[in-house]
């Protein structure tokens, strides 16, 4: 709880939260809390105040000279926060591609990044699956990733900068909007060669990769780009669909380095 009335400061704090999809984190790197106060007893107008008083001289100094935590030194962990660095550069960059993205994931080093962000065994990139029973073009998802049990769902990376807003229509009438929809319906076409059994057997014997009815993740955008209620409510109308934010992504790898 935050004390009413009093600046409070939360460093390197962890915050849980659970939904249809399973356990959310949420890692806190710093945040300060400065009250603010209301005042609507004058007639014609209400006034807001914010005591700054709290950052003393004593505070800046500390600040200043402040050294952030970091993971224990004899952690395998430490040795892994260079390369996340590194991936959240990347997809901080306007410039970079989804090529660009995909690539950087499926260096061994990197991959780290996604047994920990959705919690698999292995990892497999850019797997070419061939139609057997009719003639289409092939199917070629950015990652397989296998879960504990031995059958691997599919992960899909778009970019982190959308082109516009992620849900358009009135309210309580929104749905995702065009943009989103193309992705989503790329990922349908994974979900469509999978639930033929030929190409399930074909894709295990030549890959010795399960998959059978596969949860499709795609991964994409910000977190302030999707407002979480009506996102949550929009997504529970599309079957074995999970659309994940690369804020989501890091701050789910982040969290576990400081656990």
């Amino acid at each position: 709880m935050i004390p009413e009335r009093q600046f409070s400061r939360i460093v390197n704090g962890l915050f849980f939260d659970a939904d249809e999809n399973g356990l959310k984190t949420r890692h806190i790197k710093w945040i300060d809390f400065i009250p603010v106060s209301y005042d609507d007893s004058q007639e014609g107008y209400d006034s807001y105040s914010i005591n700054f008083g709290f950052y003393n001289e004593q505070l800046i100094e500390l600040d200043a000279h402040y050294i952030y935590p970091l993971p224990d030194q004899e952690d395998y962990k430490y040795t892994k926060l260079p390369q996340l660095n590194r991936f959240i550069e990347l997809t901080g960059n306007s410039e970079t591609s989804e090529p660009e993205i995909t690539r950087f994931l499926e260096i061994d080093e990197n991959k780290f990044i996604l047994t920990m962000g959705f919690l698999g065994k292995k990892v497999f990139g850019q797997i070419k699956c061939e139609w057997q029973s009719e003639e289409r073009d092939s199917i070629i998802p950015d990652f397989f990733i296998e879960r504990p049990n031995g059958y691997s769902d599919i992960i899909e990376f778009k970019l982190p900068n959308l082109k516009g807003n992620s849900i358009v229509g009135k309210c309580n009438r929104g749905t995702f909007s065009t943009e989103i929809n193309s992705y989503i319906s790329q990922t349908r076409n994974y979900r469509t060669y999978f639930e033929d059994p030929n190409n399930r057997r074909w894709v295990e014997e030549k890959y010795q990769i399960k998959v059978h009815n596969p949860k499709r993740i795609l991964v994409v955008g910000r977190r302030w780009n999707f407002s979480i209620d009506e996102w949550k409510e929009i997504e529970s109308d599309y079957r074995e669909l999970e659309i994940l934010t690369f804020d989501d992504l890091i701050g789910g790898v982040m969290a576990q380095f400081y656990m």
